[in-house]
C-alpha cells in the first residue's frame, strides 16, 4: 500500500460561510471560478449530498467522475475520483476536502489535496504531486477573485 502524498492550506476571504460554500460546492459555480472545470454536471439531479456524482470535462485530464463524499452542508466536503491517465491506466486515489468556518465575519477556506498513487500513479507520483501543489494557490486565487468581487 503506498503513502498518500497530501497538500493543505487555508486563506481567509471576504464573504459568509453560506455564500463561500454554495460557490465552491456547486457544479455550475465552479465552472464560473474554476479554470480546469470546461463543464460540470451532477446527478442526480437537486441537493448534493454522499453519493452524488459530478461529471464532466476537466482541463488537463478530460473526462472526470467525481463522487462527493462527507458532504456537511455549511461545514466541509470531499470530492472523491479514480485518477487515470488517457481514461484507462490507473494512477490512484484523489481526495479534496473543502472546510468553511466563519471567522468573525469572513470565511476560513481550507483546501486539502489527498493522492495515494497505486499502479502507473506510483512512477509519476512527484509529477503528479508536483502539479497539485502548483495549483493548490492558484485554485485559492481564482475563487477568492469570484468570490470577492461578486460581493463588492
Amino acid at each position: 500500500m503506498s503513502k498518500a502524498i497530501i497538500f493543505s492550506d487555508s486563506r481567509i476571504l471576504k464573504t459568509t460561510v453560506e455564500n463561500a460554500y454554495q460557490k465552491l460546492i456547486e457544479p455550475a459555480e465552479q465552472v464560473q471560478w474554476n479554470s480546469l472545470y470546461l463543464e460540470a454536471t451532477i446527478f442526480p439531479k437537486g441537493e448534493i449530498k454522499n453519493g452524488s456524482v459530478m461529471t464532466g470535462n476537466f482541463k488537463g485530464s478530460g473526462k472526470a467522475k467525481v463522487t462527493f463524499q462527507n458532504v456537511q452542508t455549511n461545514k466541509e466536503f470531499t470530492h472523491y475520483s479514480k485518477m487515470k491517465m488517457f481514461n484507462f491506466f490507473n494512477l490512484g486515489e484523489f481526495h479534496h476536502t473543502y472546510q468553511v468556518t466563519d471567522k468573525g465575519g469572513q470565511t476560513e477556506i481550507t483546501q486539502t489535496v489527498s493522492f495515494e498513487p497505486k499502479s502507473l500513479g506510483l512512477l509519476l507520483k512527484n509529477v503528479i504531486a508536483n502539479s497539485f501543489k502548483k495549483r493548490l494557490p492558484e485554485s485559492f486565487n481564482e475563487f477568492q477573485k469570484y468570490v470577492e468581487e461578486l460581493n463588492s
